[in-house]
């Protein structure tokens, strides 16, 4: 079958707009991998029905599909190849509905994360899930990849989200799954299986999404410590406060904190207490005076027992959105230092302090132009790091050996949040239990047993 007889077929199921090749696909941005486009041919969906006859085509050619939605995937989950076809799922955007009684969201998977919240703020609801890219980051590839985010140690990652799932199989059969209630005891729990596959085993289309109360009234504050272990602890005395509800706990080593307040300022936050370890805590209360006054009761009752050195409590929404500004754009590091590698794992709170000592030693080891960067969500464990050289790309064998050092023995893991594509494909196989990774090959052989579903992401199949 020629590659013009591939654009017909598809052509004569979503009409001769869903499909771009060529100079048409040129004004699609690729998203966060250059990569992602690589397959040069695209067909962008507009109905569940139209989703099962491009998979029932593609499964009886044996046509490989990558699934797309807003291209924000940091481990290669989008990366396409010649003789692929993209699947692009921007289409399917609609909000189904918002029961706010049950606090519930019926979604399309293309809508964004954003729009839904938007969406949902109307009745006082959100969804219980955070991230930077939340306005173009879809619903559908936030449950592919399994997302966290901010709210993860209180609100759960994207799984426990999930009430209920329409995935549409390889072989073009719907599975319909859309229960909307949190008890559900029908068997087997097989959605779980398509929430974080990476479009490997089918194409979510329609998503349940348990909601939550939004955020009322917020207090935020910056926040220095003189090490990571007084950050766990100050973490733990807040949510052990019963007068503080704690939504959001932000960390932040020393070298993250420099190099990004000194780039997006305001020079009153440059000027801040130098310290080993920086939070951005964030609070609620029952209106906006009580949020400030408690947290600053509990920020200088931390203070009297050295838990932290400094504190600087946001004033107004344009103070707070300068603070958050520094953790949000963490492609500050990226421009200072093009020359690294980025890592997504997660460690248990209680070696937190002695795995960053550990990666500090590590990477002055690799050399003087070599340097570590970490910044995450303390209140699940989970780093972003990055190792960098300030000339050049260091090993990365030798990075991998520090960044990696001791996880598992920790009881951490070394993707968090971000999906494992094809850049942690390496860790996959050579890290997890064999019986665990033999498992996931006979799953993926069963459900497509052609291979044609993301082929090459996540796990190889022979």
């Amino acid at each position: 079958m020629t590659a013009d007889d591939i654009v017909a077929a598809l052509e004569a199921i979503t009409g001769a707009g869903g499909v771009k090749t060529g100079e048409a696909l040129r004004t699609v941005h690729p998203g966060s991998d250059e990569h992602n486009l690589n397959a040069d041919l695209m067909v962008t969906p507009r109905t569940t029905g139209q989703i099962v006859e491009i998979l029932k085509f593609c499964n009886q050619n044996v046509i490989s599909v990558v699934p797309h939605g807003g291209r924000t995937s940091l481990a290669g989950g989008a990366v396409s190849a010649k003789g692929e076809i993209i699947l692009s799922l921007g289409a399917l955007n609609r909000i189904e509905s918002i029961e706010a009684a049950a606090g519930t969201a019926i979604v399309q998977c293309g809508v964004t994360l954003q729009a839904v919240q938007e969406e949902a703020a109307k009745v006082k609801l959100t969804t219980g899930i955070d991230i930077p890219s939340r306005g173009s980051a879809t619903i559908g590839g936030m449950i592919s990849t399994n997302a966290g985010g901010m709210e993860a140690f209180r609100q759960g990652v994207m799984r426990q989200r999930v009430l209920g799932l329409e995935v549409v199989l390889p072989d073009g059969s719907i599975m319909s799954d859309l229960a909307q209630v949190t008890k559900s005891n029908e068997g087997y729990d097989l959605k779980q299986l398509f929430i974080g596959a990476e479009g490997t085993l089918g194409i979510v289309t329609r998503a349940v999404i348990k909601l939550a109360p939004v955020d009322a009234f917020t207090a935020t504050a910056l926040v220095a410590c003189a090490s990571a272990s007084k950050a766990v602890a100050l973490f733990q005395a807040l949510r052990h406060n019963r007068s503080v509800t704690l939504l959001r706990t932000e960390f932040m080593g020393e070298r993250y904190f420099r190099v990004a307040v000194e780039a997006l300022g305001p020079a009153s936050l440059a000027a801040f207490t130098e310290a080993p370890v920086y939070l951005i805590v964030e609070t609620e209360g029952l209106d906006q005076q009580s949020a400030q006054s408690t947290l600053e009761d509990a920020l200088g009752m931390a203070i009297e027992n050295e838990l932290v050195l400094d504190a600087i409590i946001a004033q107004s929404g344009k103070e707070r959105n300068d603070i958050w500004n520094i953790r949000e754009d963490s492609n500050v590091i990226t421009r200072a230092y093009p020359y690294g590698y980025w890592f997504d794992i997660s460690v248990p709170l209680q070696h937190i302090d002695a795995y960053l000592r550990q990666f500090e030693a590590g990477v002055a080891a690799l050399g003087p132009d070599v340097k570590g960067f970490a910044f995450g969500h303390l209140g699940d464990g989970n780093l972003h790091i990055c190792v960098a050289g300030e000339n050049g790309n260091p090993d990365k064998d030798a990075v991998k050996s520090v960044v990696y050092a001791n996880l598992r023995e920790m009881g951490g893991s070394f993707s968090a949040e971000h999906g494992i594509g094809l850049e942690k494909k390496p860790e996959l196989h050579a890290l997890i239990d064999p019986v665990k990774l033999s498992l996931m090959r006979a799953i993926k052989r069963i459900i497509d047993p052609r291979n044609i579903m993301n082929p090459g992401k996540v796990v190889d199949v022979s």
